[in-house]
């Protein structure tokens, strides 16, 4: 019997069941929803209804532009706030490699920013995920923000684009240093593919935008090679 049919199979499905009980990626309580988040943890997750300018940090109305930075705004959509019980749903999506947290929430961010996220996507080129490092990628056995893009490239009907963007240098993971420090630790850790001729317009996607350090550094090395970043697009963030 191979394993799709022993997965299937009801006797099998229920001892699976009994030994491993689905559990709320939030709360840890049982939990039979998918994406095993039970629906308190998912009315707990505190939700933007508008945009982060990640030049100068203002929230700003939908389909409005920063009055502050102008031509340097640099819009975030970000799906909910990184407290209790996303950062555990989050950490859970990031380290124990339970993707299923992507293809729920890529859909309500499209939907949440509406013709807003829309009408950015329907002028560039595709969605560049954040990269890791490979020997990082390697150890974890996938890069958490390119799953993410997957799901929002299906959404969006925009290609994923990861041979454009790379990390070439190994640093301290930035959600373990200082905030202030965090621009410094991240400054030159990305490199860009110059093969390609054309340039291109790009959102980036991530799964948690604090500082928003490492996705400025990204559209900085992206720009210097002719490319533009009009956006970014994250699971969580961290106000």
């Amino acid at each position: 019997m191979d394993t799709a049919r022993l997965l299937n199979n009801p006797l099998t499905s229920g001892l699976l069941d009994f030994l491993f009980p689905p559990l709320c990626l939030g709360c840890g309580e049982y939990c039979e929803d998918e994406p095993c988040i039970c629906a308190r943890c998912r009315a707990r997750i505190e939700t933007f209804t508008t945009l982060t300018c990640l030049t100068c940090g203002a929230m700003i109305p939908l389909e409005q532009s920063c009055p502050i930075c102008r031509e340097r705004f640099f819009p975030l959509f970000a799906f909910g706030n990184y407290v209790a019980p996303f950062t555990e749903i989050i950490r859970q999506f990031k380290f124990k490699g339970i993707t299923s947290p992507a293809r729920w929430i890529a859909p309500l961010v499209c939907d949440q920013f509406g013709e807003s996220l829309y009408s950015r996507a329907s002028r560039v080129d595709g969605l560049i995920p954040i990269p890791l490092h490979p020997s990082r990628q390697h150890a974890r056995g996938y890069n958490q923000a390119e799953v993410f893009a997957r799901a929002l490239g299906d959404k969006l009907l925009l290609p994923v684009v990861t041979d454009l963007l790379y990390r070439a240098k190994r640093r301290r993971p930035q959600a373990r240093i200082d905030r202030e420090q965090r621009a410094r630790n991240i400054r030159g850790v990305f490199e860009v593919d110059r093969t390609p001729a054309e340039s291109g317009r790009y959102i980036l996607v991530d799964d948690v935008v604090t500082t928003g350090a490492t996705v400025r550094e990204a559209k900085r090395v992206l720009l210097q090679s002719g490319h533009r970043v009009i956006g970014v697009i994250s699971m969580a963030h961290g106000v």
